[in-house]
């Protein structure tokens, strides 16, 4: 057998990478800690938000399709992002649910802005990162 091949060449190359990675922990471990107390937090929290209010968007549009005349409105109450559900002119439903009556939440919005339940969000498969040959399917000629 060939130097580096066959159990014994995986155990050694793994303790080297575990070796490279545990020198770069100790050398840049403080940095790392201290650009995760500064942004990192904030970051964790705003991507959290983010998937948080489109989980609430996909959940509108559901109810919506499965209402008659649905249609989505979305709101920004105190802040944050909701989406109000109605069924033809009338509100019937918010996600995330909100502690405030329906003409209070749309005292000052344009409801001329609904979003009908079938132009609601359309789920696209998204391309493989690297193109076709990621995916092991080359689209130059065979032969």
């Amino acid at each position: 057998m060939a130097k580096g091949s066959g159990k014994g060449g995986k155990v050694a190359k793994a303790a080297v990478v575990i070796g490279t990675s545990a020198k770069l922990a100790v050398k840049y471990g403080p940095q790392a800690k201290i650009a995760w107390d500064k942004g990192g937090k904030q970051a964790t929290a705003a991507a959290t938000a983010r998937a948080r209010s489109l989980t609430s968007r996909r959940k509108a549009f559901t109810h919506a399709s499965t209402v008659v005349d649905g249609s989505v409105l979305k709101v920004a109450p105190q802040g944050s992002t909701a989406y109000v559900v109605f069924s033809g002119e009338e509100p019937i439903a918010t996600y995330p649910s909100v502690d405030l009556p329906y003409p209070v939440l749309l005292a000052h919005v344009d409801l001329s802005r609904r979003v009908p339940a079938s132009q609601g969000p359309v789920r696209s498969r998204r391309p493989a990162p690297g193109g076709p040959k990621a995916l092991g399917r080359d689209s130059g000629p065979r032969g």
